[in-house]
């Protein structure tokens, strides 16, 4: 019976001019929904589409803010680096097997440039100047969790938590301390070297 009554179409609802019922947006899982709630109360809001990954998680509880760059840009620039990262060095992963006859990483033979190696490479750099623990908390906040984005690290776990708590909200573990503050003005000195880097 059960079964059955999950299989009957949906009867109720609001409907268009021509009667048909209007199409229910998709609003995820379980664990989707419970993250788009607990993120509701900040940027006004408008944070459930950028809560996607851990840079845009600690954009949204406003982590991001306070140094001295448009916090979208820093987040955006985050993205941007870790995505770039796993391009470059994708291609140098190991291969296994033999289907193909020739790799196709390797295709290239020099007959187009390789624009986003390069920028990747004019990035690093950058952020290179901020200093190495800068490097290091950046990729804990960018290019670590990039293949798991539904999980933040401990560190940047504990500082979200402390934003929710701070807003008002109850966060359900452990809250940040002088550390990981320490490790987030490092990461985010990382980014602000990138992005002035690029200005002209």
């Amino acid at each position: 019976m059960g079964q059955a009554r999950r299989g009957r179409p949906r009867k109720a609802g609001a409907r268009n001019a021509k009667g048909r019922l209007i199409l229910l947006p998709d609003r995820g899982n379980i664990r989707v929904q419970a993250r788009a709630a607990a993120f509701a109360r900040f940027q006004s809001g408008r944070a459930d589409q950028q809560v996607i990954d851990q840079i845009g998680r600690a954009w949204a509880v406003g982590l991001l803010d306070g140094f001295g760059i448009d916090p979208v840009m820093l987040r955006d620039i985050g993205r941007r680096y870790g995505g770039l990262y796993w391009h470059q060095f994708a291609a140098m992963a190991p291969k296994t097997g033999q289907w193909e006859r020739r790799d196709r990483a390797a295709a290239n033979d020099g007959r187009w440039e390789d624009n986003p190696g390069e920028y990747f490479a004019r990035l690093d750099t950058l952020a290179r100047n901020a200093g190495r623990e800068a490097v290091a908390a950046m990729h804990g906040l960018c290019v670590d969790g990039w293949w798991f984005p539904d999980t933040n690290a401990p560190w940047v776990e504990r500082l979200i938590n402390a934003a929710i708590r701070d807003a008002g909200g109850h966060p359900l573990g452990d809250l940040a301390g002088p550390s990981d503050r320490a490790r987030l003005a490092a990461a985010a000195a990382a980014l602000a070297a990138m992005v002035e880097g690029r200005r002209p």
